[in-house]
């Protein structure tokens, strides 16, 4: 049901653009047949108009129904369907890399028995009350599957992505993403926002909060510095 109900969201407009083509070609179909119907003159040439009428009519019907349909599954279903909207973007969306200026990160090398290494982080793009973490915080070291907080509360919100990356590399991995306001809350919803750390080799890593508008204008990211320690 959830990859039926984000089919049907991704490809909205698409899917109402091809009902208004159809719906057009039924339209004139009833009204050819119509024509003829008036025109005929005899049983058979008035039967075939009839018929005609009849299946230009059931398609019509059948169109307004699918697109009452969709209306319905992407208006109403969809924003209160659990856990739908954690990925509610095209996935190719998820996948672009913003571009973005991290401010200076301080690390002091540890001896050989202090474990993972501490380091402190300035917080770089995060804006207090609309765009910043609240779980995990700068330098905290995470274990096991955790649950990642937040806050987006930006104008015009179109949706948000979370991703993570480890410390020195610019390849930053999507986590999830949603498209609804949230206020110190799991990210991506009720239910959502956890985070495996459990495949991820020890080390530090660095995670990152990108939000769009909805005409696809970025903020600038939240980055925040944390350590993955072995569970």
């Amino acid at each position: 049901m959830e990859e039926v109900l984000r089919f049907l969201k991704a490809y909205e407009i698409w899917i109402y653009a091809v009902l208004a083509g159809a719906a057009l070609l039924a339209i004139r179909k009833v009204l050819l047949a119509w024509g003829e119907l008036r025109m005929a003159g005899y049983g058979m040439e008035k039967e075939s108009a009839q018929r005609k009428l009849s299946s230009g009519i059931t398609l019509l019907i059948f169109i307004l129904l699918f697109g009452a349909a969709e209306f319905i599954m992407t208006s109403v279903v969809f924003p209160d369907f659990p856990n739908v909207q954690t990925i509610a973007t095209p996935t190719v969306e998820l996948l672009v890399t913003p571009t973005v200026t991290l401010g200076p990160i301080v690390f002091t090398t540890p001896t050989p028995d202090e474990g993972l290494s501490s380091f402190e982080v300035i917080e770089e793009g995060c804006i207090i009350g609309q765009i910043e973490w609240s779980a995990p915080v700068s330098g905290e070291t995470l274990r096991g599957t955790v649950v990642l907080e937040g806050t987006v509360s930006v104008p015009n919100l179109g949706y948000y992505t979370y991703e993570y990356s480890q410390s020195g590399s610019n390849i930053w991995v999507p986590i999830a993403a949603g498209d609804t306001a949230i206020i110190a809350g799991p990210m991506g919803g009720e239910g959502s926002g956890q985070w495996d750390t459990t495949r991820l080799v020890p080390g530090d890593y660095l995670l990152r909060l990108v939000v769009r508008d909805n005409v696809n204008n970025i903020f600038p990211a939240c980055v925040i510095a944390v350590q993955i320690a072995a569970p």
